[in-house]
Protein backbone atom coordinates (compact mmCIF):
# COMPACT_ATOMS: atom_id res chain seq x y z
CA UNK A 1 0.00 0.00 0.00
CA UNK A 2 1.12 3.72 -1.11
CA UNK A 3 1.50 6.02 2.18
CA UNK A 4 2.31 9.91 2.35
CA UNK A 5 5.55 10.73 0.98
CA UNK A 6 7.67 12.00 3.95
CA UNK A 7 10.34 13.14 1.40
CA UNK A 8 11.03 17.48 1.84
CA UNK A 9 9.18 19.65 -0.90
CA UNK A 10 10.33 22.77 -2.55
CA UNK A 11 6.93 25.07 -2.30
CA UNK A 12 7.07 26.97 -5.54
CA UNK A 13 4.93 30.47 -5.44
CA UNK A 14 3.06 29.29 -8.90
CA UNK A 15 1.82 26.43 -7.76
CA UNK A 16 0.78 26.84 -3.62
CA UNK A 17 -2.00 28.60 -1.76
CA UNK A 18 -1.73 30.21 1.62
CA UNK A 19 -3.36 27.92 3.85
CA UNK A 20 -5.54 31.23 5.40
CA UNK A 21 -7.65 31.32 2.08
CA UNK A 22 -8.89 27.58 1.91
CA UNK A 23 -9.18 27.14 5.68
CA UNK A 24 -11.68 30.42 5.30
CA UNK A 25 -13.29 28.88 2.93
CA UNK A 26 -13.77 25.73 4.79
CA UNK A 27 -14.91 27.71 7.63
CA UNK A 28 -17.95 29.31 5.86
CA UNK A 29 -21.11 27.64 5.16
CA UNK A 30 -22.33 29.92 3.02
CA UNK A 31 -18.97 31.91 2.02
CA UNK A 32 -20.63 33.23 -1.41
CA UNK A 33 -23.38 36.37 -1.73
CA UNK A 34 -27.04 35.40 -1.35
CA UNK A 35 -29.54 36.48 -3.60
CA UNK A 36 -33.34 37.00 -3.28
CA UNK A 37 -33.68 35.97 -6.91
CA UNK A 38 -35.22 32.47 -7.12
CA UNK A 39 -32.95 29.32 -8.34
CA UNK A 40 -34.36 28.03 -11.94
CA UNK A 41 -33.72 24.91 -12.88
CA UNK A 42 -33.96 23.10 -16.49
CA UNK A 43 -34.08 19.99 -17.39
CA UNK A 44 -33.41 18.52 -21.35
CA UNK A 45 -33.97 14.75 -21.87
CA UNK A 46 -30.69 13.26 -23.24
CA UNK A 47 -28.90 9.76 -23.66
CA UNK A 48 -30.83 6.42 -24.71
CA UNK A 49 -33.96 6.14 -24.85
CA UNK A 50 -36.12 3.63 -23.47
CA UNK A 51 -37.63 2.56 -26.78
CA UNK A 52 -34.06 1.98 -28.06
CA UNK A 53 -33.70 -0.02 -24.61
CA UNK A 54 -35.85 -2.06 -25.20
CA UNK A 55 -35.26 -2.81 -29.11
CA UNK A 56 -31.76 -3.79 -27.95
CA UNK A 57 -33.40 -6.23 -25.63
CA UNK A 58 -35.68 -7.94 -27.83
CA UNK A 59 -32.67 -8.18 -30.57
CA UNK A 60 -30.45 -9.91 -28.47
CA UNK A 61 -32.98 -12.60 -27.32
CA UNK A 62 -34.10 -13.26 -30.41
CA UNK A 63 -30.49 -13.28 -31.71
CA UNK A 64 -29.22 -16.45 -33.43
CA UNK A 65 -26.46 -16.53 -30.73
CA UNK A 66 -28.22 -16.31 -27.58
CA UNK A 67 -30.81 -18.73 -28.99
CA UNK A 68 -28.45 -21.50 -29.76
CA UNK A 69 -27.09 -21.37 -26.21
CA UNK A 70 -30.72 -21.05 -24.82
CA UNK A 71 -33.67 -22.55 -26.75
CA UNK A 72 -35.04 -25.46 -25.50
CA UNK A 73 -34.30 -24.41 -21.43
CA UNK A 74 -36.36 -22.84 -18.80
CA UNK A 75 -34.13 -19.36 -18.52
CA UNK A 76 -34.41 -15.49 -18.14
CA UNK A 77 -33.39 -12.34 -18.88
CA UNK A 78 -32.36 -11.46 -15.27
CA UNK A 79 -30.39 -7.90 -15.77
CA UNK A 80 -29.23 -5.83 -18.71
CA UNK A 81 -26.69 -2.95 -18.26
CA UNK A 82 -25.94 -0.09 -21.05
CA UNK A 83 -22.08 0.23 -21.30
CA UNK A 84 -20.87 3.96 -21.99
CA UNK A 85 -17.60 4.37 -23.10
CA UNK A 86 -15.56 7.41 -21.23
CA UNK A 87 -15.12 9.96 -24.18
CA UNK A 88 -12.61 12.12 -22.47
CA UNK A 89 -9.92 10.91 -23.99
CA UNK A 90 -10.69 9.12 -27.16
CA UNK A 91 -13.21 10.10 -30.01
CA UNK A 92 -15.02 6.44 -29.43
CA UNK A 93 -18.28 7.04 -28.94
CA UNK A 94 -19.53 3.67 -29.36
CA UNK A 95 -22.61 2.71 -26.60
CA UNK A 96 -23.00 -0.82 -25.78
CA UNK A 97 -24.84 -3.69 -23.54
CA UNK A 98 -24.30 -6.50 -21.93
CA UNK A 99 -27.26 -8.52 -20.61
CA UNK A 100 -27.22 -11.60 -18.11
CA UNK A 101 -29.46 -14.35 -18.71
CA UNK A 102 -30.21 -17.42 -16.06
CA UNK A 103 -30.52 -20.88 -17.43
CA UNK A 104 -32.22 -22.79 -14.62
CA UNK A 105 -32.08 -26.07 -17.14
CA UNK A 106 -28.14 -25.86 -16.73
CA UNK A 107 -27.62 -24.21 -13.55
CA UNK A 108 -25.90 -21.58 -15.69
CA UNK A 109 -25.30 -17.38 -16.36
CA UNK A 110 -24.76 -16.60 -19.56
CA UNK A 111 -23.27 -12.77 -20.36
CA UNK A 112 -24.03 -11.77 -24.24
CA UNK A 113 -22.85 -8.56 -25.51
CA UNK A 114 -23.41 -6.08 -28.37
CA UNK A 115 -24.22 -2.40 -29.66
CA UNK A 116 -27.13 -0.41 -30.04
CA UNK A 117 -26.19 0.63 -33.66
CA UNK A 118 -25.54 -2.96 -34.26
CA UNK A 119 -22.15 -3.26 -35.92
CA UNK A 120 -20.11 -4.92 -33.07
CA UNK A 121 -21.17 -8.87 -33.19
CA UNK A 122 -23.18 -10.48 -30.10
CA UNK A 123 -20.80 -12.74 -28.04
CA UNK A 124 -21.92 -14.98 -25.65
CA UNK A 125 -20.25 -16.67 -22.96
CA UNK A 126 -20.73 -18.23 -19.41
CA UNK A 127 -20.28 -16.19 -17.19
CA UNK A 128 -19.79 -16.88 -13.04
CA UNK A 129 -21.95 -13.46 -12.11
CA UNK A 130 -24.78 -14.12 -10.13
CA UNK A 131 -27.41 -11.58 -11.00
CA UNK A 132 -30.07 -9.71 -8.50
CA UNK A 133 -33.19 -11.54 -8.66
CA UNK A 134 -35.17 -9.39 -11.09
CA UNK A 135 -39.09 -8.41 -9.95
CA UNK A 136 -40.05 -11.47 -12.28
CA UNK A 137 -37.62 -13.95 -10.95
CA UNK A 138 -38.56 -12.73 -7.16
CA UNK A 139 -42.55 -12.74 -7.63
CA UNK A 140 -42.21 -16.81 -8.92
CA UNK A 141 -39.95 -17.39 -5.71
CA UNK A 142 -42.69 -16.04 -3.72
CA UNK A 143 -45.69 -18.08 -5.77
CA UNK A 144 -43.54 -21.14 -5.38
CA UNK A 145 -43.78 -20.37 -1.86
CA UNK A 146 -47.34 -19.61 -2.00
CA UNK A 147 -47.70 -23.39 -3.06
CA UNK A 148 -46.08 -24.84 -0.08
CA UNK A 149 -47.84 -27.02 1.95
CA UNK A 150 -46.22 -25.73 5.20
CA UNK A 151 -45.83 -22.16 4.57
CA UNK A 152 -48.52 -21.50 1.61
CA UNK A 153 -51.61 -20.89 3.99
CA UNK A 154 -49.57 -18.32 6.22
CA UNK A 155 -48.75 -16.61 3.40
CA UNK A 156 -51.94 -16.10 1.78
CA UNK A 157 -54.04 -15.31 4.83
CA UNK A 158 -50.97 -12.44 5.63
CA UNK A 159 -49.54 -14.37 8.66
CA UNK A 160 -45.97 -14.33 7.01
CA UNK A 161 -45.12 -10.64 4.93
CA UNK A 162 -42.63 -11.57 2.40
CA UNK A 163 -39.70 -9.65 1.64
CA UNK A 164 -36.21 -9.17 -0.46
CA UNK A 165 -33.42 -10.84 2.28
CA UNK A 166 -29.66 -10.53 2.15
CA UNK A 167 -27.84 -12.46 0.51
CA UNK A 168 -30.50 -12.34 -2.16
CA UNK A 169 -29.31 -15.59 -3.89
CA UNK A 170 -27.90 -19.30 -2.24
CA UNK A 171 -26.85 -22.28 -3.89
CA UNK A 172 -28.29 -25.88 -2.97
CA UNK A 173 -25.39 -27.51 -0.91
CA UNK A 174 -23.05 -29.56 -3.36
CA UNK A 175 -24.50 -27.96 -6.51
CA UNK A 176 -24.68 -24.53 -8.37
CA UNK A 177 -28.14 -24.75 -8.65
CA UNK A 178 -29.41 -20.90 -8.31
CA UNK A 179 -31.56 -20.44 -5.01
CA UNK A 180 -33.63 -16.87 -4.67
CA UNK A 181 -33.86 -16.54 -0.64
CA UNK A 182 -37.10 -14.66 0.41
CA UNK A 183 -37.80 -13.12 3.82
CA UNK A 184 -40.88 -14.20 5.75
CA UNK A 185 -41.61 -11.67 8.74
CA UNK A 186 -44.25 -13.33 11.06
CA UNK A 187 -46.57 -10.87 12.05
CA UNK A 188 -48.07 -12.79 14.74
CA UNK A 189 -47.29 -15.89 17.38
CA UNK A 190 -48.73 -18.48 14.83
CA UNK A 191 -45.89 -17.33 12.26
CA UNK A 192 -42.06 -17.14 13.03
CA UNK A 193 -39.34 -15.30 11.32
CA UNK A 194 -37.54 -16.69 8.42
CA UNK A 195 -35.59 -16.90 5.41
CA UNK A 196 -35.64 -19.41 2.96
CA UNK A 197 -34.28 -20.69 -0.43
CA UNK A 198 -36.28 -21.13 -3.60
CA UNK A 199 -35.65 -23.12 -6.62
CA UNK A 200 -36.95 -21.92 -9.73
CA UNK A 201 -35.75 -24.81 -11.59
CA UNK A 202 -37.77 -27.36 -9.52
CA UNK A 203 -40.35 -25.74 -7.77
CA UNK A 204 -39.17 -26.24 -4.22
CA UNK A 205 -38.75 -24.77 -1.19
CA UNK A 206 -35.28 -25.30 0.71
CA UNK A 207 -35.53 -24.41 4.64
CA UNK A 208 -32.90 -23.84 7.28
CA UNK A 209 -32.26 -25.94 10.58
CA UNK A 210 -31.13 -22.40 11.59
CA UNK A 211 -34.17 -20.77 9.61
CA UNK A 212 -32.18 -18.58 7.00
CA UNK A 213 -29.05 -19.78 4.86
CA UNK A 214 -25.38 -18.68 5.65
CA UNK A 215 -24.68 -15.06 6.25
CA UNK A 216 -28.02 -14.53 6.99
CA UNK A 217 -30.10 -14.64 10.33
CA UNK A 218 -34.15 -14.92 11.21
CA UNK A 219 -34.13 -14.84 15.07
CA UNK A 220 -37.89 -14.12 16.66
CA UNK A 221 -36.61 -10.36 16.84
CA UNK A 222 -36.53 -8.00 14.33
CA UNK A 223 -35.88 -4.56 13.23
CA UNK A 224 -36.65 -1.38 10.97
CA UNK A 225 -39.61 -0.53 9.61
CA UNK A 226 -42.34 -2.74 7.59
CA UNK A 227 -41.33 -3.39 3.96
CA UNK A 228 -43.96 -1.84 1.13
CA UNK A 229 -43.18 -4.53 -1.20
CA UNK A 230 -43.94 -2.07 -3.75
CA UNK A 231 -41.90 -2.82 -7.10
CA UNK A 232 -38.41 -1.39 -7.93
CA UNK A 233 -36.77 0.13 -11.42
CA UNK A 234 -34.72 -3.21 -13.23
CA UNK A 235 -31.18 -2.11 -14.45
CA UNK A 236 -31.27 -0.60 -17.87
CA UNK A 237 -34.16 1.73 -17.28
CA UNK A 238 -33.51 4.72 -19.53
CA UNK A 239 -33.21 7.55 -17.41
CA UNK A 240 -30.63 10.53 -18.13
CA UNK A 241 -30.87 14.51 -18.67
CA UNK A 242 -29.05 17.61 -19.19
CA UNK A 243 -29.36 20.08 -15.94
CA UNK A 244 -28.87 23.58 -15.66
CA UNK A 245 -29.26 25.94 -12.41
CA UNK A 246 -29.69 29.51 -12.76
CA UNK A 247 -30.35 32.07 -10.10
CA UNK A 248 -31.98 35.27 -12.66
CA UNK A 249 -29.44 35.68 -15.67
CA UNK A 250 -27.05 34.21 -14.31
CA UNK A 251 -26.12 30.45 -15.43
CA UNK A 252 -24.38 28.58 -12.25
CA UNK A 253 -24.64 25.23 -12.82
CA UNK A 254 -24.58 22.47 -15.76
CA UNK A 255 -24.51 18.78 -15.90
CA UNK A 256 -25.79 15.52 -17.29
CA UNK A 257 -27.64 13.53 -14.60
CA UNK A 258 -27.68 9.49 -15.09
CA UNK A 259 -30.26 7.92 -12.87
CA UNK A 260 -28.87 4.74 -10.54
CA UNK A 261 -30.52 2.31 -13.27
CA UNK A 262 -28.44 3.04 -15.94
CA UNK A 263 -25.44 4.51 -13.78
CA UNK A 264 -22.03 3.26 -14.53
CA UNK A 265 -19.69 0.89 -12.45
CA UNK A 266 -20.33 -3.35 -11.83
CA UNK A 267 -22.85 -2.74 -9.52
CA UNK A 268 -24.30 0.73 -10.04
CA UNK A 269 -23.25 4.19 -8.60
CA UNK A 270 -26.43 5.84 -7.60
CA UNK A 271 -26.93 8.84 -8.82
CA UNK A 272 -24.13 10.12 -11.44
CA UNK A 273 -22.84 13.35 -12.71
CA UNK A 274 -20.87 14.05 -15.62
CA UNK A 275 -19.59 17.10 -17.03
CA UNK A 276 -19.92 19.11 -13.78
CA UNK A 277 -19.75 23.10 -14.62
CA UNK A 278 -19.51 25.95 -12.34
CA UNK A 279 -19.99 29.76 -14.03
CA UNK A 280 -18.83 28.16 -16.98
CA UNK A 281 -15.73 26.47 -15.66
CA UNK A 282 -15.37 22.77 -15.10
CA UNK A 283 -15.11 20.92 -12.12
CA UNK A 284 -15.84 17.12 -12.53
CA UNK A 285 -16.05 14.96 -15.32
CA UNK A 286 -18.38 12.47 -13.11
CA UNK A 287 -18.93 11.97 -9.81
CA UNK A 288 -20.63 8.77 -8.12
CA UNK A 289 -20.47 5.85 -5.47
CA UNK A 290 -19.39 2.66 -7.41
CA UNK A 291 -18.93 0.76 -4.23
CA UNK A 292 -20.97 0.14 -1.03
CA UNK A 293 -20.64 -2.74 1.53
CA UNK A 294 -21.77 -3.87 5.31
CA UNK A 295 -19.70 -5.55 7.82
CA UNK A 296 -21.73 -6.85 11.11
CA UNK A 297 -19.94 -7.38 14.56
CA UNK A 298 -19.02 -11.06 14.74
CA UNK A 299 -20.09 -11.80 11.10
CA UNK A 300 -23.53 -12.35 12.45
CA UNK A 301 -24.75 -11.55 8.58
CA UNK A 302 -22.62 -10.92 6.01
CA UNK A 303 -20.63 -9.36 4.90
CA UNK A 304 -22.22 -7.88 2.22
CA UNK A 305 -21.08 -5.93 -1.14
CA UNK A 306 -24.13 -3.99 -2.05
CA UNK A 307 -25.38 -2.91 -5.47
CA UNK A 308 -26.37 1.19 -6.24
CA UNK A 309 -29.25 0.70 -9.53
CA UNK A 310 -32.28 -0.61 -7.88
CA UNK A 311 -34.66 2.65 -7.21
CA UNK A 312 -37.38 2.16 -4.54
CA UNK A 313 -40.41 3.99 -4.46
CA UNK A 314 -39.95 7.55 -2.00
CA UNK A 315 -42.75 10.52 -1.72
CA UNK A 316 -43.04 13.68 -3.52
CA UNK A 317 -45.55 16.19 -3.44
CA UNK A 318 -49.00 14.49 -4.83
CA UNK A 319 -49.59 18.03 -7.14
CA UNK A 320 -48.00 20.41 -9.12
CA UNK A 321 -44.67 18.34 -10.29
CA UNK A 322 -43.32 18.22 -13.70
CA UNK A 323 -41.49 15.49 -15.33
CA UNK A 324 -39.41 16.50 -17.66
CA UNK A 325 -37.62 13.30 -18.82
CA UNK A 326 -38.41 9.16 -17.92
CA UNK A 327 -36.75 8.95 -14.44
CA UNK A 328 -36.95 12.66 -13.21
CA UNK A 329 -39.69 15.02 -11.36
CA UNK A 330 -39.16 18.37 -10.79
CA UNK A 331 -40.85 18.95 -7.17
CA UNK A 332 -43.24 21.50 -7.22
CA UNK A 333 -42.07 25.01 -5.69
CA UNK A 334 -41.81 25.53 -2.35
CA UNK A 335 -42.01 21.18 -1.19
CA UNK A 336 -39.37 18.78 -1.15
CA UNK A 337 -38.95 14.98 -1.75
CA UNK A 338 -39.30 12.56 1.31
CA UNK A 339 -37.46 9.64 1.67
CA UNK A 340 -38.01 6.69 4.14
CA UNK A 341 -34.98 8.39 6.56
CA UNK A 342 -37.57 11.38 6.78
CA UNK A 343 -40.91 9.77 6.73
CA UNK A 344 -40.41 6.80 8.86
CA UNK A 345 -41.99 4.24 5.93
CA UNK A 346 -41.12 2.18 2.85
CA UNK A 347 -44.00 3.52 0.67
CA UNK A 348 -43.65 5.86 -1.88
CA UNK A 349 -45.10 7.16 -5.42
CA UNK A 350 -41.83 8.00 -7.14
CA UNK A 351 -39.14 6.07 -8.73
CA UNK A 352 -36.19 8.17 -9.96
CA UNK A 353 -34.30 11.16 -9.70
CA UNK A 354 -36.15 13.94 -7.37
CA UNK A 355 -35.30 17.43 -7.96
CA UNK A 356 -36.01 20.28 -5.73
CA UNK A 357 -34.87 23.14 -4.37
CA UNK A 358 -34.11 24.73 -0.70
CA UNK A 359 -32.28 27.44 0.41
CA UNK A 360 -29.34 28.10 -1.71
CA UNK A 361 -29.35 24.77 -3.26
CA UNK A 362 -30.77 22.84 -6.04
CA UNK A 363 -31.29 19.49 -4.76
CA UNK A 364 -31.04 15.85 -6.81
CA UNK A 365 -31.76 12.53 -4.42
CA UNK A 366 -33.35 9.21 -4.62
CA UNK A 367 -33.36 6.14 -2.88
CA UNK A 368 -32.43 2.72 -3.64
CA UNK A 369 -33.22 -0.89 -2.58
CA UNK A 370 -30.38 -3.58 -1.81
CA UNK A 371 -32.53 -6.22 0.26
CA UNK A 372 -33.76 -5.34 3.15
CA UNK A 373 -31.95 -2.10 3.06
CA UNK A 374 -32.12 1.03 1.68
CA UNK A 375 -30.29 3.81 0.50
CA UNK A 376 -30.47 6.96 -0.24
CA UNK A 377 -28.07 9.03 -2.85
CA UNK A 378 -28.00 12.86 -2.86
CA UNK A 379 -26.40 15.86 -4.61
CA UNK A 380 -26.88 19.30 -3.38
CA UNK A 381 -25.75 22.53 -5.57
CA UNK A 382 -25.07 25.84 -4.02
CA UNK A 383 -25.21 28.86 -5.58
CA UNK A 384 -22.15 29.73 -4.17
CA UNK A 385 -20.15 26.59 -6.21
CA UNK A 386 -20.05 24.28 -2.98
CA UNK A 387 -21.05 20.94 -3.77
CA UNK A 388 -22.52 18.15 -1.05
CA UNK A 389 -22.51 14.50 -2.29
CA UNK A 390 -24.79 12.71 0.91
CA UNK A 391 -25.69 9.06 1.44
CA UNK A 392 -28.22 7.58 3.76
CA UNK A 393 -28.63 4.11 5.36
CA UNK A 394 -31.94 2.91 6.59
CA UNK A 395 -33.43 -0.77 6.53
CA UNK A 396 -36.85 -2.80 6.79
CA UNK A 397 -38.18 -4.80 9.29
CA UNK A 398 -35.49 -8.18 9.96
CA UNK A 399 -33.73 -9.83 12.20
CA UNK A 400 -29.79 -8.92 10.67
CA UNK A 401 -30.27 -5.51 11.03
CA UNK A 402 -30.81 -4.98 15.03
CA UNK A 403 -27.22 -6.00 15.67
CA UNK A 404 -24.73 -3.32 15.26
CA UNK A 405 -23.36 -2.97 11.58
CA UNK A 406 -20.66 -0.65 9.55
CA UNK A 407 -21.80 0.57 5.92
CA UNK A 408 -18.74 2.20 4.35
CA UNK A 409 -19.65 3.78 0.89
CA UNK A 410 -17.38 4.94 -1.42
CA UNK A 411 -17.22 7.86 -3.84
CA UNK A 412 -15.08 8.40 -6.98
CA UNK A 413 -14.65 11.84 -8.35
CA UNK A 414 -13.16 12.31 -11.56
CA UNK A 415 -11.78 16.10 -11.14
CA UNK A 416 -10.90 18.19 -13.96
CA UNK A 417 -10.86 21.61 -12.84
CA UNK A 418 -10.59 24.22 -15.49
CA UNK A 419 -9.24 21.23 -17.62
CA UNK A 420 -7.69 17.41 -17.24
CA UNK A 421 -4.26 19.01 -16.02
CA UNK A 422 -4.34 19.45 -12.18
CA UNK A 423 -2.62 19.33 -9.33
CA UNK A 424 -3.13 18.23 -5.88
CA UNK A 425 -2.55 19.32 -2.24
CA UNK A 426 -2.73 18.42 0.94
CA UNK A 427 -4.63 20.61 3.52
CA UNK A 428 -3.93 20.51 7.38
CA UNK A 429 -4.02 22.54 10.37
CA UNK A 430 -1.19 24.42 11.41
CA UNK A 431 0.64 24.53 8.14
CA UNK A 432 1.60 27.90 6.67
CA UNK A 433 1.55 26.19 3.01
CA UNK A 434 -0.18 23.21 1.56
CA UNK A 435 2.27 20.42 0.58
CA UNK A 436 1.83 19.13 -2.95
CA UNK A 437 1.44 15.15 -3.80
CA UNK A 438 3.31 15.06 -6.29
CA UNK A 439 2.51 10.78 -6.90
CA UNK A 440 -0.42 8.11 -5.92
CA UNK A 441 -1.26 7.97 -2.83
CA UNK A 442 -3.70 6.75 -0.06
CA UNK A 443 -4.81 7.89 3.07
CA UNK A 444 -7.17 8.83 5.72
CA UNK A 445 -9.31 11.40 7.57
CA UNK A 446 -8.01 13.35 10.76
CA UNK A 447 -10.70 15.30 12.62
CA UNK A 448 -7.37 16.54 14.59
CA UNK A 449 -5.31 17.84 11.76
CA UNK A 450 -8.53 18.87 10.05
CA UNK A 451 -7.26 17.02 6.90
CA UNK A 452 -8.29 18.00 3.51
CA UNK A 453 -7.31 18.06 0.01
CA UNK A 454 -7.28 20.96 -3.07
CA UNK A 455 -7.55 20.01 -6.41
CA UNK A 456 -6.10 22.84 -8.21
CA UNK A 457 -5.76 24.54 -11.82
CA UNK A 458 -1.78 23.74 -13.04
CA UNK A 459 -2.28 26.93 -15.01
CA UNK A 460 -4.26 28.87 -12.92
CA UNK A 461 -6.04 29.40 -9.28
CA UNK A 462 -8.86 28.06 -9.75
CA UNK A 463 -9.15 25.06 -7.61
CA UNK A 464 -11.48 22.96 -5.46
CA UNK A 465 -11.24 21.42 -1.71
CA UNK A 466 -12.52 18.47 -0.52
CA UNK A 467 -13.15 18.23 3.07
CA UNK A 468 -14.70 15.39 5.03
CA UNK A 469 -17.26 16.02 7.78
CA UNK A 470 -17.46 14.77 11.12
CA UNK A 471 -19.96 12.57 10.60
CA UNK A 472 -17.99 10.30 8.29
CA UNK A 473 -16.98 7.64 10.09
CA UNK A 474 -13.48 6.53 11.41
CA UNK A 475 -12.10 3.57 8.96
CA UNK A 476 -11.56 0.51 10.14
CA UNK A 477 -9.35 -3.04 8.19
CA UNK A 478 -12.94 -3.90 6.77
CA UNK A 479 -13.43 0.11 4.99
CA UNK A 480 -9.85 -0.21 4.77
CA UNK A 481 -9.21 3.63 4.22
CA UNK A 482 -10.75 6.89 3.66
CA UNK A 483 -8.81 8.87 0.58
CA UNK A 484 -7.30 7.76 -2.70
CA UNK A 485 -5.20 9.79 -4.71
CA UNK A 486 -5.12 8.63 -8.47
CA UNK A 487 -4.04 9.31 -11.97
CA UNK A 488 -6.89 8.57 -14.20
CA UNK A 489 -7.05 5.78 -16.51
CA UNK A 490 -8.35 5.21 -20.03
CA UNK A 491 -8.69 2.02 -22.16
CA UNK A 492 -11.51 2.62 -24.55
CA UNK A 493 -13.55 -0.38 -24.37
CA UNK A 494 -11.68 -1.76 -21.02
CA UNK A 495 -13.86 -3.01 -18.34
CA UNK A 496 -14.44 -1.35 -14.71
CA UNK A 497 -11.37 -2.90 -13.46
CA UNK A 498 -9.60 -1.98 -16.32
CA UNK A 499 -10.30 1.73 -16.60
CA UNK A 500 -10.41 2.06 -12.46
CA UNK A 501 -14.26 3.25 -12.15
CA UNK A 502 -14.30 0.17 -9.24
CA UNK A 503 -12.66 -3.04 -8.34
CA UNK A 504 -14.72 -4.85 -10.42
CA UNK A 505 -15.88 -7.54 -7.54
CA UNK A 506 -19.50 -8.91 -8.92
CA UNK A 507 -20.46 -11.02 -6.68
CA UNK A 508 -22.69 -10.67 -3.48
CA UNK A 509 -20.21 -11.00 -0.33
CA UNK A 510 -17.57 -13.16 0.70
CA UNK A 511 -14.69 -12.43 3.24
CA UNK A 512 -12.09 -9.95 2.54
CA UNK A 513 -9.30 -10.81 0.10
CA UNK A 514 -6.33 -8.90 -1.86
CA UNK A 515 -8.49 -9.19 -5.15
CA UNK A 516 -12.07 -9.71 -3.81
CA UNK A 517 -14.35 -10.08 -1.78
CA UNK A 518 -16.88 -7.62 0.28
CA UNK A 519 -14.06 -4.97 0.78
CA UNK A 520 -12.93 -2.26 -1.50
CA UNK A 521 -10.09 -3.46 -3.21
CA UNK A 522 -8.91 -0.36 -5.42
CA UNK A 523 -5.31 0.06 -3.26
CA UNK A 524 -3.90 -1.88 -6.12
CA UNK A 525 -4.65 1.69 -8.29
CA UNK A 526 -2.09 3.57 -6.36
CA UNK A 527 1.08 2.18 -8.25
CA UNK A 528 3.16 5.35 -7.56
CA UNK A 529 2.08 6.97 -10.73
CA UNK A 530 2.71 10.94 -10.70
CA UNK A 531 -0.43 13.11 -10.24
CA UNK A 532 1.40 16.49 -11.16
CA UNK A 533 0.18 18.08 -13.97
CA UNK A 534 -1.87 15.37 -14.58
CA UNK A 535 -5.79 13.65 -14.87
CA UNK A 536 -6.76 13.28 -11.39
CA UNK A 537 -9.08 10.95 -9.58
CA UNK A 538 -10.39 11.14 -5.82
CA UNK A 539 -11.88 8.68 -3.92
CA UNK A 540 -13.59 9.28 -0.86
CA UNK A 541 -14.67 6.60 1.92
CA UNK A 542 -17.41 7.22 4.67
CA UNK A 543 -17.96 5.11 7.06
CA UNK A 544 -21.21 4.83 9.42
CA UNK A 545 -21.72 2.94 12.70
CA UNK A 546 -25.35 1.70 12.10
CA UNK A 547 -27.03 0.57 15.57
CA UNK A 548 -30.77 0.76 17.08
CA UNK A 549 -29.48 4.30 18.59
CA UNK A 550 -28.03 5.50 14.90
CA UNK A 551 -24.92 7.71 15.36
CA UNK A 552 -23.79 11.69 16.53
CA UNK A 553 -25.45 14.01 14.10
CA UNK A 554 -22.63 16.51 12.58
CA UNK A 555 -22.21 19.14 14.24
CA UNK A 556 -21.72 20.99 11.51
CA UNK A 557 -24.85 19.72 9.31
CA UNK A 558 -27.75 21.54 9.05
CA UNK A 559 -31.39 21.61 7.59
CA UNK A 560 -30.36 21.60 4.25
CA UNK A 561 -28.73 17.59 3.97
CA UNK A 562 -30.94 14.75 4.23
CA UNK A 563 -33.02 14.28 7.41
CA UNK A 564 -31.85 12.34 10.54
CA UNK A 565 -28.60 11.30 11.84
CA UNK A 566 -27.51 8.36 9.60
CA UNK A 567 -26.37 10.42 6.62
CA UNK A 568 -22.44 10.62 5.17
CA UNK A 569 -20.78 12.99 2.89
CA UNK A 570 -17.76 15.33 2.07
CA UNK A 571 -18.06 18.81 1.53
CA UNK A 572 -16.24 20.21 -1.85
CA UNK A 573 -16.00 24.10 -2.19
CA UNK A 574 -14.57 26.07 -4.87
CA UNK A 575 -11.29 28.14 -4.27
CA UNK A 576 -10.71 31.28 -5.91
CA UNK A 577 -13.31 30.58 -8.69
Amino acid sequence: MKIWCTRVFVLIAVFSFAISSVSANHNSQRYGKKSNKPIEIKVVPAGLSQTAIDAAKSFLENSAEVQKELRGTKSRLLEFTVIYYDKKKSADSAVGYRAYFYDYTNDRTLSAEGSFNKKTPITVKQDAYQPVPSEEEFAEAVSIIASDLSLGANLKNGELQPFRAMPPISFREGTMERLVNVGLNGLNDSAKNEIVSVSIKRGEVVRYDRRAPETSNAAPESCGILPANQTTTPRGTAGQFDLTVSVGQNLLWEMTVIRPSVSSGTRGSGIEIQNVKYKGKSVLKRGHAPILNVKYDQDICGPYRDWQWQEDYFQTPETGNIDPAPGFRIVAPGQVATTMLESGNDTGNFRGVAIYTQGTEAVLVTEMQAGWYRYISEWRFDVNGTIRPRFGFGAVDDSCVCFTHYHNVYWRFDFDVVTSTNRVFEIRRGRKFLRPILSESIMNKSTQLNRGILIQYSAGDEAYSLFPNISDGVVDDFGRNDLWILRYKNIVGGTNLENEIDDGFNSVGGDCTETGGSCINIAPFANGESVFDKDVVVWYGAHFSHTETGAPISANRDGLVISGEHVVGPDLRPVRW
